[in-house]
């Protein structure tokens, strides 16, 4: 029998939370019809709240939960799980880390067990605030991935992944990644023969390893207040189709090439030619997904001349070609 705890607060995410609960207890029904014997479940699940009440999900729904009357009652548990809440800004997120906080210090005490501990979606962040992430590989939710950054720079973020492990912790990306980490963590607590058949009963896509082609740049709750770096944002989207030189936006802005360097890393996170990168990778995204256009067509009206080199770039940034991007996401694609 293996005991998971999952750690909640107010305005938890109803379907990551019911997720976990929801795939271990058919890994019961499933054991317990291949051990038709057997005198116990496999797994024992229970919501763990700060306060030891039951938590509010965000779509206000009350769900039963329990506290740790010691600290040291959460060594009964053979793994954690952070559960995330509705986390959109900054804001939300100190409200969260507000609630969730007294957990802190059990949520230490169990990581010293080395048993696994796990966290997806906004979960992530409160693991990187609790300290156990600093010097570690982990994943966050992709929007909230600049927030994360700025935050905690001692985490080495990896956002290639669906889901990153780093000895006994474990992080997963958007809410419905939670599956991806329950198979993950039944793979660890029982077999992967066991991860195995419940991909199958619950069809969840034991292949789905990497984030990256879902993620877009009109998802942005961090804005900065640099405006002359908004306007700069604004003509590159204006001018994707065209070929220019960091030296002619620093000219017709007014500003020095290290001036302007300095200002965008500062209130964007990334230099200039990188974010133009994203930029161009996002609008092919967007044509792919709703036009017909030949690949060609696209790459030029992203202000490229050379398909190979941003067919390459476009697989280094969503794991996928173009072809094969175009295939998964362009509903109007004829099988």
């Amino acid at each position: 029998m293996k005991t998971i705890y999952i750690m909640a607060a107010g305005n938890v995410v109803a379907s990551g939370l019911m997720s976990f609960l929801d795939v271990f207890s058919f890994c019961n029904s499933y054991w317990r019809r291949m051990n038709p014997d057997a005198t116990e479940d496999l797994f024992h699940c229970h919501v763990i709240s700060a306060h030891g009440g039951p938590v509010m999900t965000n779509q206000g729904i009350e769900v039963p939960a329990k506290g740790l009357k010691h600290e040291e009652d959460i060594l009964a548990a053979d793994a954690v799980i952070l559960a995330s809440a509705f986390v959109t800004n900054r804001d939300e997120f100190q409200h969260f880390l507000s609630d969730f906080e007294p957990l802190f210090a059990p949520l230490r005490q169990f990581s010293e067990t080395r048993k696994p501990v796990a966290a997806y979606c906004s979960g992530t962040l409160l693991l990187a605030a609790s300290g156990l992430l600093n010097q570690r590989r982990a994943t966050t939710v992709w929007w909230l991935s600049e927030m994360f950054e700025r935050n905690f720079k001692d985490v080495q973020l990896c956002m290639d992944s669906l889901v990153v492990s780093d000895g006994h912790i474990h992080t997963a990306g958007a809410t419905t990644s939670s599956l991806s980490l329950a198979l993950h963590l039944i793979s660890i607590l029982v077999g992967e023969q066991m991860a195995q058949q419940m991909s199958k009963i619950l069809l969840i896509d034991p292949n789905r390893s990497s984030q990256q082609p879902f993620m877009t740049m009109s998802i942005n709750p961090e804005q900065h207040k640099d405006e002359l770096i908004h306007k700069v944002q604004q003509w590159m989207q204006v001018h994707l189709d065209q070929h220019w030189l960091l030296d002619d936006i620093a000219d017709k802005f007014a500003v020095g090439k290290r001036t302007l360097i300095r200002r965008f890393k500062k209130a964007v996170n990334e230099t200039p030619a990188s974010y133009m990168q994203r930029l161009r990778v996002d609008e092919a995204k967007r044509l792919l997904e709703t036009t017909e256009l030949g690949i060609e067509q696209i790459v030029e009206r992203v202000g490229y001349e050379d398909s190979s080199s941003f067919r390459k770039l476009f697989i280094q940034l969503t794991s996928l070609s173009p072809r094969a991007y175009r295939q998964k996401f362009n509903t109007h694609t004829c099988c």
